[in-house]
């Protein structure tokens, strides 16, 4: 039976060993861990002594896990899932919001959407700090040390909670000082340099409804790009009209930087997808988790939907 001090000290060295299998080498591990590669290298090799088993197969390009270094990543991700959901319990008895808030989310729904919204919440909840990551990265809970991920999906992880936000719609739109003549119908938009994202769903034929009337038109774009971010500072530009989320058109266009274009006919949503706030499957909540998703929810709802 190991002591208390002993099975708290393999904590850490669980967390890296997970981040090895995942990452495929120490240095993408380190990366992860914001810990030298040789740091890692050095807590593999205690884990290793202290299990008296060797966990991976090292070579000059990439460390292989082995068989019973598989065994221990499988019971390595339930003991962090069982820590996490120790802390969660605990949580959820205050009374009061507070504790370390992680939290992951896409650059562009970062920017567009919490950052406006976490000044007000910060102010209602004193004792609750956030520290919030912006990636384009898929982050993995289960492994990682964060309460919570916004994504924007299709089809959300089976094996976690998934609460939709909002869906992600599309509108067209230009800069407010757009100096050409704006199309009455679509068709018109082939005269105009159009730029949309480079997903695959958006290439051929656009289909745009007018109550029951429908037309089909096929763009060549101008421009393709795959981040929202630039896809902006493009638009603004006042050189051509994109395609983009209208959670991400409506902030500009409250500012009076974008305007609408053809605003009286629907796009066909060619890539249906939801905003979703992501948590881990424990059935208690941390309060500090359950009223940031809460009041997310009833802003969304009050300024971005409308």
């Amino acid at each position: 039976m190991k002591s208390t001090n002993e099975l708290a000290e393999l904590l850490p060295s669980l967390s890296v060993l997970i981040q090895v299998v995942e990452k495929g080498s120490f240095s993408s591990a380190g990366r992860e861990t914001s810990l030298a590669p040789s740091s890692v290298s050095r807590m593999i090799d205690r884990l290793e002594k202290r299990l008296n088993v060797v966990l991976f197969t090292r070579s000059t390009r990439s460390v292989t896990p082995t068989e019973v270094g598989l065994e221990i990543y499988q019971q390595a991700l339930t003991v962090l899932s069982a820590t996490q959901t120790l802390f969660s319990r605990a949580e959820s008895f205050s009374d009061t919001p507070q504790g370390i808030l992680r939290i992951t989310a896409p650059n562009t729904l970062g920017k567009i959407l919490l950052t406006p919204f976490l000044p007000a919440f910060l102010r209602r909840y004193p004792e609750i700090n956030v520290e919030l990551s912006l990636t384009d990265q898929v982050t993995n809970l289960t492994q990682d040390v964060y309460d919570l991920a916004l994504r924007v999906t299709e089809s959300p992880p089976e094996s976690m909670v998934a609460r939709a936000l909002m869906p992600v719609d599309y509108v067209l739109v230009c800069a407010a000082d757009y100096d050409q003549v704006l199309p009455d119908f679509p068709a018109a938009l082939i005269k105009h340099n159009i730029f949309f994202p480079d997903e695959r769903q958006f290439r051929g034929a656009w289909r745009f409804w007018h109550n029951e009337i429908m037309e089909t038109v096929t763009l060549v774009p101008r421009l393709m790009i795959n981040n929202s971010d630039a896809m902006i500072d493009a638009i603004l530009q006042g050189v051509g009209i994109a395609l983009i989320p209208t959670f991400i058109a409506n902030r500009y266009i409250a500012k009076g930087k974008l305007q609408r274009v053809l605003p009286e006919w629907q796009v066909e949503n060619p890539l249906p997808r939801n905003i979703y706030a992501i948590t881990l499957p424990n059935k208690l909540l941390p309060l500090k988790t359950r009223v940031f998703i809460d009041d997310f929810m009833q802003w969304i709802k009050e300024e971005v939907k409308g």
